[in-house]
């Protein structure tokens, strides 16, 4: 009687060794791998970590920008107050009286306190105090560069004389006849803009601080009364002046070392906004993901080695059984028939062949079966979807016609299959069908399949009704062609569509009544005093540049402009040459070019008026 060849239990240890061997020559890489991701990701989180800090700071710096501008904007607009017509001199005490009602609600309303300086440097008006009472204080040196240049300052950090509050003084000029005759000026509080800074809600010791041009703190999100006024470490302020942005590493005021992320605040020159991080704060943030990677690792090792051993059991036990076949094979003389169940065979090979037909015929029904479930799934998506669902053959002959199809068109599936695509093919697109199949036939280039597209298709009671169509060509075993087209009825959307634009030209309407009920005024204001006149006709001009540009943006539906569209309406008036008796038409005198610039509508409105 044949012997078995080999020991089965030294063959199962060697197969159970081979098979972990196995798993850990594929995880060895893959954590070698992980490695280097891990190190790519640590380097990402803290580029990232870096970019969420300068997106803070960007975000601040225009929040404390904006904050200047609002006091900018509202002494700008009491600067041309008529009270501020004879200047800060005592003798137009009766009209700072006046300024002093106008500006006072302003100031409350901004929650700050605003004065005037006269061209001697001294304050006139403050309106904190009663007309007339204001303290005689000097104003800043500031002050001086306001006069002689005409434009806005702003002070780095001060101490109040009047409040003893640490601020900083914003400084507008009152222009008469060309010269700042005194200058307004508005307190920006510390404690007014560390609040803005601490809405931020920061967490983990993250803290935001407002630096001026000398390297002090002029507002802080945290710890504000211990750190307002300090200087800030020379490392950081030598790098907030060197650029405009960017992110430092250092130790802070307190010894703990931080990434910091600032920004220039652009309306005052060598403010900038920072934004700081203690190192604790990002290793807190990095440490979480990289323990859950170190754990994850450390567990897929573990479950890679506790199920190679059943594995290694589960691939041994077939390859025995095999050999005790084989042997009972052998020993009953090939007496004994292999079957699928396992008794024993004479011919191992033969076993294996029938095994493997066996499993493919399995496989086969296998498959056969997930194709019906997948053809049962598609049906039911097909048969219950809103969409009209159609297929068409390569001759325009429609094959199936689902329910969502028989609601759009009125056509029952019966009354439709077997038909020509023509039969629900509307308008235009009726005449059109056979010629892009023809050229589809003909070049190969697919126009339509692919794409969404709009189709007008007709009811079985000859209506018309407006489609989105999607077509997709395929083909069956057979190599046959086929199209399915996705419809969907837009009769809704095409009729809102029609009501938002009904809507948009009725408001151009009356926007345009309204304008020109301004231009009416204007015409009938009084001309008699210097200047009137002049003045009339610019805000003439400015309402009818504001009306045409009103009547572009209708034309788009107020979804926005393009800058040279804007541009040429507006210049249009001043750019066309004069024509002579009897000459060909001239060309235009401006020539616009350029690449095209979207302008939203509140941006285009504006431009207008420039």
């Amino acid at each position: 009687m044949p012997t078995p060849i080999g020991d089965g239990a030294a063959r199962r240890r060697g197969l159970r060794t081979h098979i972990v061997a196995l798993v850990a020559a594929a995880l060895i890489p893959a954590f070698a791998v992980g490695a280097i991701a891990v190190a790519a990701a640590v380097d990402s989180y803290g580029r990232a970590f870096e970019d969420r800090l300068e997106d803070t700071a960007a975000a601040l710096a225009s929040a404390m920008g904006s904050e200047i501008e609002t006091h900018l904007a509202a002494l700008g607009a009491l600067a041309t107050a008529r009270e501020l017509d004879g200047g800060a001199s005592v003798g137009a005490a009766a009209d700072l009286a006046g300024f002093h009602g106008r500006a006072r609600p302003v100031a409350d309303g901004l929650g700050t306190r605003m004065f005037l300086i006269g061209r001697d440097g001294r304050q006139a008006l403050h309106t904190d105090f009663p007309p007339g009472e204001a303290p005689p204080i000097r104003a800043s040196p500031i002050v001086d560069r306001v006069f002689e240049t005409g434009r806005y300052g702003v002070t780095d950090l001060m101490v109040g004389r009047v409040t003893g509050r640490t601020l900083a003084l914003v400084y507008v000029p009152v222009v008469r006849g060309g010269q700042a005759v005194s200058a307004l000026g508005s307190v920006l509080e510390s404690e007014r803009l560390s609040d803005l800074l601490a809405r931020q809600g920061f967490r983990d010791g993250v803290y935001a601080t407002l630096i001026d041009g000398q390297g002090r703190i002029v507002a802080r999100s945290a710890d504000r009364d211990r750190y307002v006024g300090q200087r800030v470490r020379d490392w950081m302020a030598e790098g907030v002046a060197a650029a405009p942005s960017g992110a430092l590493r250092g130790d802070n005021l307190m010894g703990e070392r931080i990434t910091t992320a600032f920004r220039r605040v652009p309306q005052t020159p060598g403010w900038a906004v920072a934004v700081a991080a203690p190192d604790r704060a990002y290793r807190a943030g990095l440490w979480r993901p990289l323990a859950a990677l170190a754990f994850g690792g450390v567990a897929a090792l573990a479950v890679a080695l506790a199920v190679a051993v059943p594995i290694g059991r589960r691939v041994l036990r077939p390859v025995d059984w095999l050999t005790r076949k084989a042997e009972g094979v052998a020993a009953s003389g090939g007496a004994v028939e292999i079957v699928p169940e396992g008794p024993p065979v004479r011919v191992r090979e033969f076993e294996r062949l029938r095994a493997a037909v066996v499993q493919a015929h399995l496989t086969l029904r296998e498959r056969a079966a997930a194709v019906a479930a997948g053809e049962a799934r598609l049906r039911a998506v097909v048969d219950t979807a809103a969409d009209a669902i159609v297929v068409v053959d390569g001759g325009g002959t429609i094959r199936s016609f689902n329910r969502g199809a028989e609601a759009v068109f009125g056509y029952g599936a019966d009354e439709a299959v077997g038909r020509d695509v023509s039969l629900f093919v509307g308008g235009e697109h009726a005449g059109r069908h056979g010629g892009y199949v023809a050229a589809y036939r003909r070049t190969g280039v697919r126009k339509a399949v692919g794409h969404l597209r709009d189709m007008e298709g007709r009811r079985k009671d000859g209506s018309s009704v407006p489609l989105d169509i999607s077509l997709a060509e395929w083909r069956d075993a057979e190599g046959k062609q086929f199209f399915t087209a996705i419809m969907r009825d837009v009769s809704e959307r095409k009729a809102a569509e029609a009501r938002r634009a009904l809507l948009a030209r009725e408001v151009d309407h009356r926007a345009k009544n309204a304008l020109a009920v301004v231009q009416s005024v204007l015409r009938l204001t009084p001309r008699d005093e210097p200047g009137a006149a002049a003045f009339a006709a610019a805000v003439e001009a400015r309402v009818a540049a504001l009306a045409r540009v009103h009547s572009l943006l209708a034309e788009g539906g107020w979804a926005g402009a393009d800058l040279r569209a804007v541009a040429e309406r507006e210049l249009a008036p001043y750019t066309a040459a004069p024509r002579r008796r009897g000459a060909p038409a001239p060309g235009p005198l401006v020539s616009l070019d350029g690449p095209p610039v979207p302008l939203a509508p509140a941006a285009a409105q504006p431009i207008a008026v420039v």
